[in-house]
């Protein structure tokens, strides 16, 4: 009897019940399918995958676009209804994980989780390995590999961390911040690390490393866990709170995400703060404010060096913030998440020039970048090209998901670009136009080399 009622029950509601999203408050406006990077991949549109789950079609869970999506959050960001068509397809991701139609992705989230869980961060690595012997590819990305390794941003072995059981109180001041590196800054974004913490010493920002962090499961852990994609954060955040700190900055974009998506998820769900509470052995108290290196950056820069040591003169610089660093504005709280102009801001105290170009927030390709390289490069490549034709002399951006695909893919894509463009992590613009040491500045780190342009501004 209960699974004939069961039976009963129509596709839109189970989604309601398990999402809290309505599908049919879409009325095909279609700006989902225009605005979406992906969309000539999928078998069915964005709209379209709603237009299904009105009609009841079960098949739509099983779709090509489910494992396909970025996950960039355009389309909800953009939908005059607010309907989070990513929540959605994470929720038939977790129904089809391993019987997904595109197998690569759900290999790549099922072993991204097993190392979270076998080693508290992701092993890079031995992720990529494994990932490219199993797609029966071990010599992927092979020569972009060589060259992180030989640079040493490559970890030859894992990293282990637990959650303390105990943490040693800091006394909190204006200017000290808890700090979450994330997996990637402590291994392909190094250069994001070296900067950040030498751009945020020289205008007075002290950073407190969290101990023992966890990784936040990136996007991963969306499409495979919804109760791990708010705990996971939330155990770094009450760390921080036990530090007796009440902000904490998160360079990682995708970092920056997952934690104002799981304290969003945690004020609005009642049900799964209790959990989490549970999980965690004590009452989360949601003291804690999550910034990103950009507004720390913005914030900060204008009030500590008014006058920089070498001046960027005019250098033309495309201000790139991807996908995940503003949007959706609902849970980022950012005032225009289509066109942000923190970043802007610091180049043009640094004496630079910020040029103006359509692909400011566009996906470079993020987590496809590991199970369909290919699709990557093409998007990276179109946010290459819109740089260059606006007359920037660099790229500066503030995530190190978006660096890797920019900065290390570019060598292999440089005959079919016709051209290199310097990509450097927006903290390290900062910290040269400070006058900096560039040793604690990595930019000896990057692929497509920068100092000659930032030589060249600095001496005009």
């Amino acid at each position: 009897m209960a699974t004939a009622q069961a039976a009963e029950v129509s596709l839109a509601e189970r989604i309601e019940r398990a999402t809290g999203e309505n599908a049919f408050l879409c009325y095909q406006c279609q700006r989902c399918s225009a605005g979406c990077p992906m969309a000539e991949h999928f078998d069915l549109l964005p709209s379209e995958v709603l237009r299904a789950i009105q009609d009841g079609d079960e098949s739509v869970i099983r779709s090509r676009t489910v494992w396909l999506c970025a996950s960039c959050q355009t389309c909800n960001t953009r939908c005059p209804q607010g309907i989070d068509l990513p929540a959605i397809l994470d929720h038939f991701r977790q129904q089809t994980l391993r019987h997904a139609s595109v197998p690569e992705t759900a290999r790549f989230f099922r072993v991204f989780m097993r190392h979270v869980r076998a080693f508290g961060r992701v092993w890079e690595l031995g992720l990529m390995g494994e990932l490219n012997l199993r797609d029966g590819k071990p010599l992927r990305d092979l020569s972009m590999g060589l060259r992180m390794m030989r640079k040493g941003t490559i970890r030859f072995l894992p990293e282990f961390a637990r959650t303390p059981r105990r943490v040693e109180p800091v006394e909190p001041s204006e200017d000290r911040v808890a700090y979450y590196p994330g997996c990637s800054l402590h291994a392909t974004g190094l250069g994001f690390d070296r900067s950040f913490r030498a751009a945020a010493s020289a205008v007075g920002l002290e950073l407190v490393e969290i101990p023992g962090w966890t990784c936040c499961g990136a996007t991963p852990v969306h499409g495979t866990d919804p109760f791990l994609a708010a705990a996971l954060p939330l155990r770094n955040l009450s760390v921080v709170e036990r530090m007796g700190l009440d902000r904490v900055v998160a360079p990682c974009a995708a970092c920056y995400g997952r934690f104002c998506s799981a304290l969003a998820e945690y004020r609005t769900d009642g049900d799964l703060a209790v959990r989490v509470d549970d999980w965690l052995g004590e009452p989360f108290g949601d003291r804690v404010r999550v910034e990103n290196a950009v507004d720390a950056l913005a914030e900060r820069l204008p009030k500590r060096r008014e006058d920089p040591e070498r001046p960027l003169m005019g250098l033309k610089v495309a201000c790139y913030y991807g996908c995940l660093l503003t949007r959706p504005d609902t849970v980022t709280g950012a005032a225009d998440p289509e066109n942000p102009t923190g970043m802007e801001r610091v180049v043009r105290s640094l004496g630079g020039e910020p040029v103006d170009w359509g692909r400011k927030t566009d996906c470079c390709g993020g987590s496809l970048a590991v199970p369909r390289p290919e699709r990557a490069r093409e998007m990276t490549a179109a946010v290459l090209r819109d740089a260059k034709a606006s007359g920037a002399e660099v790229v500066a951006v503030a995530c190190p998901l978006c660096h890797v695909n920019l900065d290390a893919r570019q060598p292999e894509m440089a005959g079919d670009l016709g051209f290199t463009l310097p990509v450097v992590y927006i903290s390290q613009l900062a910290g040269f136009a400070l006058g900096l040491p560039e040793e604690h500045l990595g930019l000896d780190l990057l692929a497509v080399p920068a100092e000659p342009v930032l030589g060249a501004s600095a001496r005009v």
